[in-house]
C-alpha cells in the first residue's frame, strides 16, 4: 500500500509539470537496464537465455493477442464502411414548453443494445451496436442542433422526435464538418476531449436538469437552463469562425474486450463500492460514541452526514437509469486572421455549468487535446500540436470515438445526464443565430372549402 501511494504522488507530481508518465517510465526502464548490465551482466544474460528458452510458451500467446486485436480492427473497419451515415438537422420549435424530460424520453428510445446479436457476428462480421453523435454547432454564428447516425435509423428517429416535438422540423443536410477544407496553412484550431475523473465512480452524476429544477416544467421566465450559456458561447463567433460541440455515444451493454464480454460491470461495481465505503465510514465514526454491537446495518443510513446521503442518493438514482457510454469533444477553428484566442479558456471550461462542487456531483474535465502544451519540453517546434490539430478534426468529422478508427475509454452517463447536455432550449433563449422553425406548423381545418374537381 505505501508503494501504491508513492506511485500516485509521483504521477501527480509529473502531471503538475505536464510530463508524460509513459516517457518517464520508458526512460526509467532504460536506466535500470543499463545499471543491471553494468552491475550484473551475467544475471542479465541469464534472463535473456530464460526468455528465449520459454519462448514456445509465451510467444504463441503474445502473437495470438496481437493477431486478435488486428483482426477485430480489420473486420470492424469493413463493418463501418458497409453502412451509410447521414446528418440530420433539427430546427427547434418556436416554443418549447416541455422540460428536458421529453428529450430523456426520446433518448431512451435510442437505447438499443442490438447489432451484436451473436458472438459469431461480433468476431466474424465485426458487428457492433449503433454509434450516435449529438451535436450543437455554430458556423459563423449560426447555431444548429444536429444528429449523426446510420441511415437505417432515420425513420425511427424522425417518428420519435415528431411524436414529442411536433412543431420541430427534421431534415437531412450536408455534413457541416465536411464543408470545411481544413488545412494548417489556412486554418488554426483548438480542441479538447473530456471525461469524468477516474477518482470518482462514473455513477456519480454531473448536475442534471433535475438539480436546476427543470423537471417541474417551470414558466419560461423562471427557467434556469445551463445549456443557455453554451449556446450563447457558440453563437458569439463571427465570419470564418466555427465552434462545435459533439457527444459521441453508444448503448452501455457490458464490459468487453475486442468482441469478448467480460464478467462484472465496472459502472455498477464502482458505484456499489463507493456506497459501501461511505456506509463503512459512517459506521466507523459511530463506533466512537456507540458500542460496536449497537451499530447494525439498519441504523447505518441514519448515521450519514447530509453530504453523504446526497452522494448515496445520487449514485443509486443513476444506477436505476439507462446508461450510455459517451465521448465528448469541443472544437474551435477559424481562418488564421480570424482566430480569437479568448475562446481557448472558455473551451477548456466548456462544461463548467454542469460541474458540481458539492459532494453529490461529478464533473467533466479535459483529458486529451490541445490543452496540455504549457512547457517547451512537451512539444519541440510545435510538431505534436500540428499533428493533434489534424487528428482531432479528423476524429470530429468521422464521429470517431468507439471501435475504429479511434477506440477510447468512455465516460458513463445516464439518459438523464445526456438529456441535460443536449435538449431543446425554451423560447426564453433569444440567441439570434439559433435555428428555429419560422412559424408553427398546423394542419388545414377539415371543413376548409375546396374548388370542384
Amino acid at each position: 500500500m505505501p508503494l501504491h501511494h508513492t506511485a500516485e504522488k509521483i504521477t501527480h507530481w509529473l502531471d503538475s509539470w505536464n510530463v508524460e508518465s509513459i516517457l518517464v517510465s520508458s526512460a526509467g526502464f532504460l536506466i535500470l537496464f543499463v545499471m543491471a548490465v553494468l552491475l550484473d551482466p551475467s544475471g542479465v544474460w541469464n534472463f535473456f537465455v530464460a526468455l528465449i528458452t520459454l519462448m514456445p510458451f509465451w510467444l504463441p500467446v503474445f502473437l495470438s493477442i496481437v493477431f486478435w486485436v488486428i483482426w477485430m480492427h480489420y473486420i470492424r473497419y469493413l463493418f463501418w464502411f458497409s453502412h451509410n451515415y447521414i446528418v440530420l438537422e433539427v430546427q427547434l420549435p418556436q416554443e418549447v414548453e416541455k422540460s428536458p424530460k421529453a428529450m430523456e424520453t426520446f433518448l431512451t428510445a435510442l437505447w438499443n443494445a442490438g447489432g451484436e446479436t451473436t458472438f459469431l457476428a461480433r468476431i466474424w462480421k465485426g458487428s457492433y451496436r449503433p454509434v450516435w453523435a449529438l451535436e450543437i454547432a455554430s458556423n459563423e454564428g449560426k447555431v444548429g442542433f444536429y444528429m449523426h447516425m446510420r441511415d437505417s435509423w432515420r425513420s425511427v428517429v424522425e417518428a420519435r422526435l415528431y411524436g414529442l416535438f411536433p412543431d420541430a422540423k427534421v431534415s437531412e443536410v450536408e455534413d457541416y464538418a465536411s464543408k470545411i477544407k481544413f488545412n494548417l496553412d489556412e486554418y488554426d484550431l483548438f480542441g479538447a476531449e473530456y471525461q469524468k475523473p477516474s477518482s470518482n465512480p462514473h455513477a456519480l452524476p454531473i448536475k442534471t436538469y433535475v438539480d436546476f429544477g427543470m423537471d417541474k416544467d417551470p414558466k419560461e421566465e423562471f427557467k434556469i437552463d445551463p445549456l443557455a450559456n453554451l449556446i450563447e458561447l457558440l453563437a458569439q463567433v463571427g465570419k470564418d469562425e466555427h465552434y462545435w460541440f459533439q457527444i459521441v455515444f453508444r448503448t452501455r451493454k457490458k464490459d468487453e474486450w475486442y468482441g469478448f464480454y467480460l464478467p462484472g460491470d465496472a459502472y455498477k461495481d464502482k458505484g456499489k463500492a463507493e456506497i459501501q465505503a461511505i456506509m463503512a465510514g459512517a459506521a466507523k465514526r459511530a463506533q466512537d460514541v456507540l458500542k460496536a454491537s449497537e451499530v447494525v446495518e439498519g441504523k447505518v443510513s441514519s448515521l450519514l452526514t447530509d453530504g453523504e446521503k446526497r452522494r448515496v442518493d445520487a449514485i443509486e438514482r443513476s444506477m436505476s437509469k439507462l446508461v450510455f457510454e459517451c465521448g465528448f469533444r469541443v472544437l474551435y477553428l477559424a481562418k488564421k486572421d480570424r482566430f480569437n484566442g479568448i475562446n481557448i479558456p472558455q473551451l477548456i471550461q466548456f462544461f463548467a455549468p454542469f460541474n458540481g462542487e458539492g459532494y453529490e456531483h461529478n464533473r467533466l474535465h479535459v483529458t486529451r487535446g490541445m490543452a496540455f502544451f504549457d512547457y517547451p519540453w512537451q512539444d519541440y517546434k510545435d510538431r505534436r500540436k500540428q499533428k493533434i490539430k489534424e487528428q482531432i478534426f479528423f476524429f470530429y468529422k468521422h464521429r470517431a470515438y468507439f471501435y475504429v478508427p479511434y477506440d477510447q475509454e468512455p465516460s458513463f452517463l445516464t439518459v438523464e445526464e445526456l438529456a441535460t447536455l443536449w435538449h431543446f432550449p425554451g423560447s426564453s433563449i433569444k440567441t439570434p443565430g439559433l435555428n428555429r422553425v419560422a412559424a408553427r406548423r398546423a394542419e388545414a381545418p377539415p371543413n376548409l372549402p375546396t374548388l370542384p374537381s
